[in-house]
Parts: C-alpha cells; sequence; structure tokens
C-alpha cells in the first residue's frame, strides 16, 4: 500500500478545517495561554500559575460542554460556557482554591468523570469504546508532538553548534517558546482533531490486547482473588476480626478486576467467561470484607480524610457492583455519573466535607481517650498537672492520644478546647521510658498502618571483658577479620570456623530468652538498657562456649520479642 503524500496533507487539512469548526472556543483558550507563556517568558515576568491552571482547565470544560450538547438544540450553552471561567480567572483566592481539597476533586475527579459521562453512552460497548479513543487519542497526540519536538530541537541545537551561534540568547528563548507551542496548543489541538476522527470508531482487535487480557491479567486477576478469599476462610476459621488494611487491598483488587473486565468484554476471543460474567456476584463477600475492615479501622483509630476518600470510594465500588449483579442494570454510565454526583458533594457540600468530619471525630477520639486515662478535667480542657505512671498498662492509650492531638492541631480553633499550647505538651508529663514510645516508639503514617520499632544494643568502645582460663580456644575479632566464620539465618547461629559442618549452633529463640533472663532487660517496656545490662545481654555462657557479641537488634513481632540480627565479636570454646 502505497503512501500518497498528498492525501495524507488533504486529511490533516481537513482536520485542521474541522477542529477550528467544531473547536474555536478551546483553540482559543489554548491560544491564549501559550501566547500568555511565550510574552511571560520574552518580557521576564512571573506568570501567574493559578490563572494559566483556569485558562487550561476552561478549555477541558468547554470540551465537556461542547460534547455533552452536540447535535442538540442545547448547544447554544457551548458559546456561552466560557462566561462563568470570567469570575474566576478574577478571583483573587483562585490561587487558595485550586491548593484546597476542592480545587483538587474538581481537577482531578470531576472533570475526567465529566468527560467519560458527556456523550451519555448507556450502551456498556459504546462507553468502553469512547474511554479507549480518548486514551488512544491523548496517547499519540502527547507522543507526536514529543517525536515532533525532540527532531525540531536535534536539528536546532545541531545547528547552532556547527555554525558556531549554539551560545545565542534566541535559541534558548525559541526552545522554550517551542516547548509551549508544542504541548500546550499542538498537542491539544491533535488530541481533539483525533477525538472528531474517531468520534463513531468501533474497538478494534488487538493480538496484543488479547494475549495480555487472556494470558497476563486475568490469571493474575484470578490468583488474587483466590489469596482473598483464603484470607477471608482464614477469618470465618479463626473468628476474628479482618485488618482495616485490607479495605485497601479489596478496593484496589475490585477496581483493577471491573477495568479488565470492560476490557474483557471489547475482545473477540476471550478466555476467563465463568470468572468474569460471575464477578459481581463473586464480589459479594469481598465488599463484606471491605466494609468490615473498614469499620474496624475507623472504630479503632477514627476518621480522617484519606478514610473519608476511602469509604466514598467504597460506595462507589458496592454500587458497581450492585448494578452488575443484572445484567438489566449494570452500565458503566450510570457508576460514572453516581461517582461525580458523589465527589461534587464531598467537595461543595458542607456537611460531607471530609476535613471537618475528620477533625470532628478525631477530637472525639480524643476527648474519649483523655477521659478514660483521667486526663480531663470538669471544664473538658486536658489536665496535665501530675505525671503519668511509669507502667506500661496504659502506654498505647497515651499512644493513641498523642496522635488525636497532633490530628486536632492541625486547626488551632479546634485545638484551642483542650487548652494546651501544643500536643508536645503531653510528653512533658510522661515518663522519660514512655516518653520515647509514645512519641517515636510505634511510628505511624496518614493511613495508620503500624512498624514496630527495634530495639539495639552494642558494645561499648571502652567495655572491659575479663575472661577465665578454662577455655582451650579463642577466636576474636571475627565481626572484622574473618565475618564468614559464623551465619544468622533463619533464626539460627551457626559458627563453621573455616569447617564444612558447624561446629557451633544456637537457636536465636534460646539465645534471646536465655540472654533476656540473665540481664534483666525488658524490651517491650521501651527503654533502652542501661550499660551493665547492655554488657550482659551481649555475653553470651553456657558450659561449652562464651560469645561477645558486638551488637544485636531486636524488635517485638505479635507480642514476642524477636532476634533480628546479630555480630558477633569474640568466641571462646572449651
Amino acid at each position: 500500500m502505497k503512501w500518497n503524500i498528498r492525501e495524507r496533507v488533504a486529511e490533516l487539512r481537513e482536520g485542521v478545517v474541522t477542529v477550528v469548526c467544531r473547536h474555536p472556543l478551546e483553540l482559543l483558550l489554548l491560544l491564549a495561554l501559550t501566547v500568555t507563556l511565550i510574552v511571560c517568558v520574552e518580557t521576564g515576568r512571573e506568570p501567574d500559575g493559578a490563572r494559566l491552571v483556569v485558562m487550561g482547565w476552561g478549555a477541558f470544560v468547554l470540551l465537556v460542554v461542547n460534547r455533552l450538547t452536540d447535535r442538540s438544540r442545547w448547544h447554544r450553552l457551548y458559546w456561552v460556557a466560557w462566561a462563568p471561567l470570567v469570575p474566576l480567572f478574577l478571583w483573587p483566592g483562585v490561587g487558595d482554591w485550586l491548593a484546597s481539597a476542592q480545587g483538587v476533586i474538581t481537577m482531578a475527579v470531576l472533570s475526567p468523570l465529566a468527560l467519560l459521562a458527556c456523550r451519555r453512552a448507556a450502551d456498556n460497548t459504546r462507553f468502553v469504546t469512547d474511554a479507549l479513543v480518548y486514551l488512544r487519542a491523548a496517547v499519540l497526540a502527547l507522543l507526536f508532538a514529543g517525536v515532533a519536538y525532540g527532531l525540531f530541537e536535534a536539528i536546532l541545537w545541531s545547528a547552532a553548534y556547527i555554525f558556531g551561534f549554539d551560545g545565542a540568547r534566541w535559541v534558548a528563548h525559541l526552545t522554550t517558546d517551542l516547548l509551549f507551542v508544542t504541548f500546550l496548543f499542538a498537542a491539544p489541538a491533535l488530541f481533539l482533531m483525533l477525538l472528531d476522527r474517531w468520534e463513531e470508531a468501533r474497538f478494534g482487535q488487538s493480538h496484543v490486547l488479547e494475549a495480555l487480557v487472556n494470558w497476563v491479567v486475568t490469571p493474575a486477576v484470578v490468583v488474587y482473588a483466590a489469596i482473598l478469599y483464603l484470607y477471608l476462610l482464614k477469618i470465618l476459621l479463626a473468628w476474628s476480626l479482618p485488618e482495616g488494611g485490607v479495605a485497601y487491598l479489596v478496593f484496589g483488587f475490585t477496581m483493577t478486576a471491573l477495568l479488565v473486565k470492560a476490557l474483557w468484554m471489547q475482545l473477540e476471543k476471550r478466555r476467563g467467561g465463568w470468572f468474569y460474567d460471575r464477578f459481581s456476584l463473586l464480589s459479594l463477600p469481598l465488599v463484606a470484607l471491605f466494609w468490615v475492615g473498614v469499620a474496624r479501622r475507623v472504630g479503632e483509630y477514627g476518621l480522617t480524610e484519606a478514610r473519608i476518600y476511602l469509604l466514598f470510594c467504597g460506595g462507589v465500588m458496592t454500587l458497581c457492583i450492585l448494578l452488575f449483579l443484572s445484567r438489566r442494570t449494570g452500565r458503566y454510565l450510570w457508576v460514572v455519573l453516581a461517582a461525580l454526583l458523589l465527589f461534587a458533594a464531598a467537595a461543595y457540600v458542607p456537611a460531607l466535607e471530609p476535613g471537618p468530619l475528620a477533625l470532628r471525630s478525631q477530637s472525639r477520639r480524643a476527648v474519649r481517650i483523655a477521659a478514660e486515662l483521667g486526663r480531663l478535667d470538669a471544664a473538658g480542657r486536658l489536665s496535665l498537672d501530675s505525671a503519668a505512671p511509669a507502667d506500661t498498662v496504659h502506654r498505647r492509650s497515651y499512644r493513641e492520644l498523642y496522635e488525636a492531638l497532633q490530628y486536632v492541631e492541625r486547626d488551632s480553633a479546634a485545638f484551642a478546647r483542650f487548652g494546651v499550647a501544643s500536643s508536645d505538651d503531653l510528653l512533658a508529663v510522661l515518663p522519660p521510658a514512655m516518653r520515647d514510645y509514645v512519641q517515636w516508639g510505634r511510628e505511624r503514617d496518614e493511613e495508620g498502618v503500624v512498624s514496630t520499632r527495634s530495639m539495639g544494643v552494642s558494645l561499648p568502645r571502652n567495655a572491659c571483658i575479663a575472661v577465665d582460663g578454662r577455655y582451650s580456644r579463642s577466636y576474636v575479632n571475627l565481626a572484622d577479620w574473618d565475618p564468614e566464620s559464623y551465619s544468622f539465618v533463619r533464626d539460627t547461629l551457626r559458627f563453621r570456623l573455616g569447617r564444612e559442618h558447624p561446629v557451633l549452633e544456637i537457636t536465636g529463640r534460646k539465645l534471646l530468652e536465655r540472654q533476656l533472663a540473665v540481664s534483666g532487660y525488658v524490651p517491650s517496656q521501651g527503654i533502652d538498657p542501661t550499660s551493665e545490662q547492655a554488657l550482659r545481654l551481649l555475653d553470651y555462657r553456657d558450659d561449652n562456649c562464651r560469645i561477645l557479641f558486638e551488637s544485636m537488634e531486636i524488635v517485638r513481632e505479635d507480642s514476642l520479642d524477636v532476634l533480628l540480627s546479630l555480630q558477633v565479636h569474640s568466641l571462646w570454646l572449651r
């Protein structure tokens, strides 16, 4: 098949005319954005980033309105849809709005969802095809624009180097200006052109996509579903509550499987129909697992903004599963519209705003824990007059109180009710042993995942260890001079000393139990060992040998002390 340059040029010219006729307002906004940036660069002015973002987002909004009202009597709205953008552009607080949760949700969530829903394709095949057309057009537009820009840059800088004008200022300016033109005007215009060209396109078969979905992604989804079902079976047999973090795993799996199912439905050759045809029914136990996990996490640690958004996403996921239980009601368009309404309510309905909801939840959590600890006076303020007892009974409660206070401290007005200047004031009434645990002992990320802090014990440099003459052989400085003479693998310390079979073996559990008993050191208290305890902890003795350790690292897992790693300094054998 010959490639006729004239036909291609004619198609390009026709596409440009079509874009100009069907998307004039979008092109004007994109052109204004590009020219504004170029003028700012050439004149040395600092561009107003917030207003530039509004211009780019405005072109996106006009595209949504254009496609929503296309070929209908409501298309007149397209010619006045720019009007609400003017007060937003002139608003002095537009920068703060863009940085707020409302701005982020509007730009990153509501706008893409509106673009997916604007075609009003109730048929699932048409809906998925439109989504794939958006994706394909965006990828190809960026690819073509990027390749063209890269080739132009290569030609420009090569010519500048050859002819000796690479230090000219206009070369750098031309590079920057062309970057703006390429990616802020040419690439979006090409995206619009491709959308118009593929407006009524059908999904084309791809052997690569068929192989990827049928032989790679589908088996992985089935295996992951099996893992979640095994975990569910474990919970039922143990009659226990699931971990709170499992909600994130279930949500990620379910949404991924729904996306893969949408692609799978477009394939001509399908495998795994027994799984996807019954996916909604099979997902019901996992949805129940999700909500139990969320309930446990919220019940233990209260609400945060991230958990509230997880609740919203879980609501959309549950609705999607319930709708697709029936072929009559299973429509991707309804799911997208529901998500659009829900997140719009979360952003603009004051009663549903995640920030205030999370703040009130953490405030109630702090009040409840403080009352349980006897740290709340009659006026409802935090009482820090007396020191906390040096015990481990209330360590976890103090840690959770500190976390809740830290969260509430984001809002000075809400935090003022506790009558303290900072959440760190709580640390002042804690004994040193508990203070380290409450502040740093178990570091918790914003989602509440707990990571155990390890306890390290090292031999002091000036330690003097007396050794009697009852040992026949000694091996010193093993960590420095012969580190391969011993190993600590699979909770077993083995000394080989150059031999094929181990000369001495000691299990880590036995070693740790013996040393903790001898030294009197209790890692669960969160207190660093004294110098005397450290020397005893690092000095192992039994009837056959004596081992002096340079260091040990002890962690606490599932309420048990575990020896994580060690370094041997010397070994004496009888």
